[in-house]
């Protein structure tokens, strides 16, 4: 694709975001002044980010260079992967979106909701597809995921040649070996995923995952209730195929599984007739062995439609003795304790539940070692970076990588933020840009420092002590005594000692102040400082606890 002659021009590649978990995946490559963007993704906060919605990647020293940037390339179309482009879209300069049908269809639905729909070129890249974007060389590689359209990205350049795994695992039916096959020894650098790098064996094709629901369903007396991912539209197809069999008829509970869906059948991806499907209001009208319902919830989101169902707080779907519920997922670590909670109220219930632990409901769209291995040995790269999960993950599959022979100075662990420098042939470590994580809440893009992060985790720990005062305006008195107001903190009847205390600091407060005012002037800001920095140290003192202290005056 590209004359012999190598330019003088290096090839920066930065693992911006994403690369210490698994979420907010962006990486960008930079050669002669022009820049490709691959994936612009979101994460979920963890339990001490009080408020947050989202996290989006930290694209500051991109938006510096935002007229370099020719084109952001879509892998796929799950959250962690195109979550963010509503977001940064602009900062960007609107590039032009390359994705596959189902991305394309996911991102036009957000840009849509933020009235960018006429902002942004998509073009939809269907099945393995080489072009150019300025000086890059792009190969678009189907692989197999667990949702339609899934790509590796292969892009060339005089100097370096840099291959992208994106999500993927080793499967016949979709995975384009050919064009695998065609650059074996031809990559330089390749990013390769570490979902599952502790996990030995090979990942389980969704057909034998179809094959165990179809069992289950077939057997079941009442309802069954199917909790996936909504992107996982492999499976969702798996259970509308089993519907359809088994004469049942179909109850999507949640929006993001009628949006998944609904572009799903618009593009093929789905054969199954319109009367299939059933509104959540009509489900009295059908016999409980007539029912399955596909909800979200399997990760036990607060919202979510199973775990309302749980809470008895849906609208239209009551648990009741005879449904089955079948956890069609796995359970990500941090959540297995929301999880346990939901399914404990789905079992007093009288529902019984069926999880991937003891069935095989739930195949993960993640490689394991031996797709792994069979990737690295089809590609031959010279250097790989571990990406897509903690350190530890990453560490392992380097490990992986040294076991099937791979030069243990040629794979090389990353950071997010880091850039690498291949220049005459060898990849070298460069700077590191600024890659802390951009968080969301209601509010906005950015807004939420971490003043306003450490308050709300205060405010949920300790809670709050609101001490009011009122003070005369002529004189600035003190009239009456000092109001407290306690929300998370204490119980007042039962904190009359502790209060006592308290009022006497406040009272020693003002009247310091009040004498050291009448030559300087009555500035109540300084009042409240003293009241706050007082109160605090004498709670902390008898309790060891650090609420917000507010003062309050009127």
């Amino acid at each position: 694709m590209f004359n012999k002659f190598k330019s003088s021009a290096k090839v920066e590649l930065c693992t911006l975001s994403g690369t210490n978990e698994i979420g907010r995946n962006c990486t960008y490559v930079e050669y002669n002044n022009q820049i490709l963007v691959i994936d612009a993704g979101l994460s979920f906060p963890d339990q001490e980010m009080y408020g947050i919605d989202y996290l989006i990647p930290n694209i500051n020293t991109l938006k510096k260079k935002k007229q370099k940037i020719k084109a952001l390339l879509i892998t796929h179309g799950h959250q962690d992967h195109i979550g963010a482009i509503p977001y940064i879209i602009k900062d960007l300069g609107f590039p032009t979106i390359y994705a596959g049908p189902f991305a394309a269809a996911l991102i036009k639905e957000k840009l849509y909701e933020f009235g960018l729909e006429t902002k942004v070129k998509i073009i939809e890249i269907r099945g393995s597809t080489k072009f150019r974007v300025g000086d890059f060389g792009v190969t678009y590689i189907s692989n197999t995921h667990s949702i339609p359209d899934s790509f590796s990205i292969y892009l060339e350049t005089p100097e370096a040649r840099i291959f992208l795994s994106g999500d993927y695992k080793m499967e016949v039916t979709q995975t384009d070996y050919k064009t695998l096959e065609s650059i074996r020894g031809k990559v330089d650098v390749a990013l390769l995923e570490s979902t599952n790098a502790y996990e030995e064996g090979k990942a389980r094709p969704e057909s034998e995952v179809a094959l165990t629901l179809e069992r289950i369903i077939s057997n079941a007396k009442g309802r069954v209730i199917v909790a996936a991912f909504a992107s996982l539209v492999s499976r969702l197809t798996s259970v509308i195929e089993i519907a359809k069999k088994t004469n049942r008829k179909i109850v999507l509970a949640g929006r993001s599984l009628n949006l998944s869906i609904g572009i799903a059948l618009d593009y093929k991806y789905i054969d199954a007739p319109k009367e299939l499907f059933i509104k959540e209001g009509d489900i009295s009208k059908y016999k409980d062995n007539q029912l399955i319902f596909l909800t979200t919830g399997s990760q036990a989101e607060r919202y979510s439609s199973l775990n309302r169902i749980s809470l008895a707080e849906h609208k239209y779907i009551k648990a009741k003795p005879g449904d089955l519920v079948i956890m069609s997922s796995s359970e990500i670590p941090e959540n297995v304790g929301k999880i346990e909670r939901m399914t404990d109220r789905l079992i007093r219930q009288g529902v019984d539940l069926v999880k991937s632990k003891e069935e095989d409901v739930h195949s993960s769209g993640h490689g394991m070692q031996e797709d792994m291995k069979m990737l690295y040995e089809i590609l031959e790269p010279k250097y790989i970076i571990p990406i897509h999960g903690s350190l530890t993950f990453r560490y392992q599959n380097k490990k992986n990588y040294v076991k099937w022979g791979h030069n243990p100075d040629n794979v090389l662990l990353t950071e997010d933020g880091q850039q690498w420098i291949y220049d005459n042939n060898n990849l070298k470590r460069g700077t590191k840009i600024e890659s802390k994580p951009i968080l969301i809440d209601g509010l906005g893009v950015g807004d939420i420092g971490d003043i306003v992060l450490k308050d709300r985790k205060q405010l949920a720990t300790y809670g709050m002590f609101c001490i009011v005062l009122n003070l005369s305006t002529p004189t600035q008195k003190l009239l009456g005594r000092p109001r407290f107001i306690s929300r998370g903190f204490i119980y007042m009847k039962a904190s009359q000692k502790i209060l006592k205390e308290i009022e006497n600091i406040v009272v020693d407060c003002h009247r310091q102040w009040f004498a050291q005012s009448k030559k300087s002037g009555y500035q109540t800001d300084k009042l409240i400082e003293a009241i706050e920095h007082d109160v605090a140290k004498y709670i902390f003192k008898k309790t060891e606890r650090e609420p917000i202290i507010l003062p309050v005056i009127i």
